[in-house]
């Protein structure tokens, strides 16, 4: 998955939801919940990092490692209905859940070109459900009654961290599918090669037209150097950056044609910087 998929202003939201869903599920734990609290806040804590790579430009655990995580996890989670099953034991919806959100961070994680359009839209659609459904409440436990009828009158819901919590994290990845459904990752563009340029050869039948000849290559403007923008920079910002002020971003602009000053560049795009001696 490519930050650059994500918006920077929405990931910052995102960040919150999946903070809060880290905290819920914190909190279950040390009222004595153990298994299904620990997946969702690994999930929550996957989805924390993945919004913090296009909000801070966070790269400090490599893609490769958190795949193998999510995997690991997710192995065992199957390794566990499997015993239940085997055991007589019913694995519950709780787990079959659990097993295909960690099968979403590990395919959210797994290299560049494994994403499919049609794969994400299935999980995008199937998170949303999800979600409403978290947001509808779980149904408590009804105790058992000598008399066979059902209650005159449904239960009320239960709304609490688990639900609050569960519907942050399936907006959150209904989110992220969504866009990797519209555009799937494309690795980097390399940054071009360097042409060297070369001097004309002066051909000197007059003296005049050598004098001529040197002074062109005099004024040629020395190759340009490059940029790597981060994702949300745009000309302005990075004529602050890099020259302290701002009004250099005409120049910028008249270096990369079809670039508007305002608009938010991609993470990593490559950006041509002219010789600030010669601009204006």
């Amino acid at each position: 998955m490519n930050p650059e998929l994500l918006s920077a202003n929405l990931s910052l939201v995102f960040m919150a939801a999946a903070g809060a869903a880290l905290l819920a599920n914190v909190i279950r734990l040390t009222r004595g919940e153990r298994l299904l609290p620990m997946v969702d806040a690994t999930a929550a804590a996957g989805l924390l990092y993945l919004f913090g790579t296009s909000a801070f430009s966070w790269g400090f655990l490599p893609r490769e490692a958190l795949f193998a995580a999510y995997a690991a996890i997710f192995s065992l989670l199957a390794a566990t209905a499997i015993l239940r099953r085997t055991g007589q034991r019913d694995a519950g919806a709780p787990l079959g859940a659990a097993l295909i959100q960690q099968a979403a961070l590990a395919y959210i994680f797994s290299p560049d070109g494994h994403w499919k359009q049609a794969l994400s839209a299935l999980l995008a659609i199937y998170f949303f459900i999800a979600a409403v459904n978290w947001l509808r409440g779980s149904e408590p436990e009804i105790p058992a009654r000598d008399d066979p009828r059902p209650p005159l009158f449904p239960p009320k819901r239960i709304r609490g961290l688990r639900e609050f919590a569960g519907a942050g994290l399936a907006a959150a990845l209904v989110y992220v599918f969504a866009m990797g459904a519209g555009r799937p990752p494309v690795p980097p563009s390399p940054e071009p090669a360097a042409q060297e340029e070369t001097a004309p050869e002066a051909t000197a039948p007059e003296q005049a037209a050598e004098v001529d000849e040197a002074a062109k290559v005099e004024e040629a403007p020395a190759p340009a150097k490059t940029y790597k923008s981060a994702a949300g920079e745009t000309l302005k910002s990075i004529a602050r950056k890099l020259y302290g002020k701002g009004d250099k971003w005409r120049a910028l602009a008249a270096a990369n044609p079809g670039l508007k000053p305002g608009a938010k560049l991609k993470a990593g795009q490559v950006i041509n910087l002219p010789n600030m001696d010669k601009s204006p």
